[in-house]
């Protein structure tokens, strides 16, 4: 685990020799501090080889572990060990965190990765395994971290395309051949069909099967499962229907429709993203996406 956070420091770019020595010694001095809150608070806790201390809470365990494309629901507290808030989730309005699995490591990979479905844990973490050197808000450099997880659920891909097809009203949709679920929103039957190689100009709305906290024009954060909406193919950007400059799914979604209809998919990750993911979709993500033919020519 520990190359694991290796490669997100240097990724991060924090690691420069000097830096990981200092960080190194951070820790040193760090874990006499840490061995004093756990005592203070009469905790009783086991280390990693990592220098990660932990205590577990298995009595709602089911016992399920995380495989890689998994998705991991889980609320967290993050906080300095003077008690200082630095982030959590929002259980009242159950606005909990979601991962995929094994996809790439932040500062909850290793806290994760010691906890099974329906388990919690508070996890202490040494400056070299949360944010090194980095200081930012009212987080000093060389912190050491205290995180409280709850696992709320693990989720296969088939699990959480079952959660999505009752999230976002499909129960009933087709399944086609290769694995995408279809659901005509707007009929036209008598309107042209969608042709390969035509110029088709496609509105779209695309969401996650859970919400994601993000940012608007104005700095507020908010939760959505939307990650993405606009309109496909344009006079100065041309898409063409069958070209395979999208990815699988939708291609195939379009083909299916008539000029003026509307539809609702779900998409497992091969017909998506596949396991690489972009910069605002993990990999292994099953999507869902509304879509509308607004023209064809």
């Amino acid at each position: 685990m520990k190359s694991i956070y290796l490669f997100l420091f240097i990724s991060l770019g924090l690691l420069s020799g000097c830096a990981f020595n200092e960080i190194n010694q951070q820790t040193e001095q760090a874990d006499a501090e840490i061995q004093k809150y756990i005592k203070v608070r009469n905790l009783t806790m086991q280390k990693t080889a990592d220098g990660m201390y932990f205590l577990k809470d298995t009595k709602g365990s089911t016992g399920k572990t995380a495989s890689t494309s998994d998705l991991i629901k889980f609320h967290y507290k993050m906080t300095l060990l003077d008690g200082s808030l630095i982030d959590s989730t929002n259980r009242v309005l159950n606005q909990f965190k979601a991962e995929v699995w094994g996809t790439k490591a932040t500062i909850f990979t290793l806290p994760l990765s010691n906890l099974k479905e329906g388990e919690s844990g508070v996890f202490i973490l040494p400056a070299s395994l949360a944010f090194g050197g980095s200081s930012f808000g009212n987080v000093p450099s060389y912190s050491t971290i205290r995180v409280d997880i709850t696992v709320i659920a693990i989720r296969t891909e088939a699990e959480q395309i079952a959660d999505m097809k009752v999230t976002y009203g499909m129960e009933n949709a087709e399944l086609t051949t290769s694995g995408m679920f279809f659901k005509k929103l707007v009929e036209k039957p008598s309107a042209a069909q969608v042709l390969v190689g035509q110029n088709v100009v496609v509105s779209y709305v695309g969401k996650f099967g859970y919400g994601v906290l993000q940012q608007d024009s104005a700095g507020k954060w908010f939760y959505s499962p939307t990650f993405g909406s606009g309109t496909i193919g344009s006079a100065s950007s041309a898409y063409y229907a069958g070209s395979g400059n999208l990815i699988a799914g939708f291609e195939e979604a379009v083909m299916k429709l008539r000029i003026g209809e509307k539809a609702s998919i779900i998409l497992p990750y091969k017909l998506a993203y596949g396991t690489a993911g972009n910069t605002a979709i993990p990999g292994y993500s099953p999507l869902y996406f509304e879509i509308e033919i607004i023209s064809a020519q």
